[in-house]
């Protein structure tokens, strides 16, 4: 593996305060059965054992992100490790991407397919109404329940794609346009959360003060090791923001945590 990369990719562990990842459908080309993903956050995203869902007519309709299926003659990496800006072109099969209409979900290793918290992101298209379309609609909403993208003026040729400075998190953000797989897109208005300073109070609590940008809000998680689900920090102890930019808690005692920032 790249050293470059590696090195990247362990920073991404060993910081367990980290910005949120953000890796969006960018572009689906059904006349090719050829799906993009772009990294468009400050991270990076390893999405091995994510998987895709089409429950509308996808067989088998959760089958996991394969390695085995990076078209790496559009792809700017060579696996399932994205850095910030990469892009992941997967060939896929006409049964999974219908063009006459369907769904196209990612979503991570674990939280169940019903859980809003382990979908990433969600794109629905033609005479398709959903069905995970209800899940990508809970706060915070990436999709709204029985919209679909409009294909019926796509000519040969064209894709469906994410609008210039779009987040896709809503069917006005996907248009169709001439098909531009695995080359490099507008990218969308860039949302920086980046730790500044971590440490200890005198009475044994944690700061954290960070940079921030964007217009959501910032909220700390918190897991026994990178392998259970991340909650907020404010269900276990009382939270305190002394700054727009700081955050301030108590730790468990006794015990070994991981920590991370995430925007809402």
């Amino acid at each position: 593996m790249n050293m470059l990369r590696y090195f990247s990719c362990l920073v991404f562990v060993l910081f367990a305060a980290i910005a949120p990842a953000n890796v969006v459908i960018s572009e689906v080309d059904l006349a090719t059965s050829r799906v993009e993903l772009v990294n468009n956050g400050a991270v990076a995203v390893n999405i091995t054992n994510y998987r895709w869902c089409n429950r509308v007519n996808g067989s088998p309709f959760y089958p996991r992100v394969s390695s085995a299926t990076i078209n790496a003659e559009f792809s700017t990496t060579p696996d399932l490790v994205l850095l910030p800006a990469e892009v992941l072109v997967f060939d896929l099969s006409p049964s999974f991407l219908p063009f006459a209409g369907g769904e196209l979900g990612l979503y991570l290793p674990s939280g169940g397919f019903g859980s809003r918290a382990a979908l990433v992101d969600y794109i629905n298209w033609g005479n398709s109404r959903g069905v995970r379309d209800s899940v990508a609609d809970d706060p915070p909403a990436i999709w709204e329940t029985n919209a679909a993208i409009d294909l019926s003026l796509i000519r040969e040729g064209e894709s469906i794609q994410i609008k210039p400075g779009a987040e896709g998190d809503s069917v006005a953000d996907y248009h169709v346009a001439p098909a531009t797989i695995g080359q490099a897109q507008d990218p969308v208005a860039e949302i920086t959360l980046k730790i500044t300073a971590v440490g200890t109070l005198p009475a044994g609590s944690v700061f954290i003060e960070f940079l921030y940008n964007g217009s959501g809000s910032v909220t700390v998680t918190e897991s026994a090791d990178l392998s259970t689900e991340y909650t907020e920090v404010s269900e276990r102890t009382s939270v305190l923001r002394p700054l727009e930019n700081r955050i301030e808690f108590q730790p468990a005692p006794g015990r070994t945590f991981f920590f991370r920032l995430e925007e809402e």
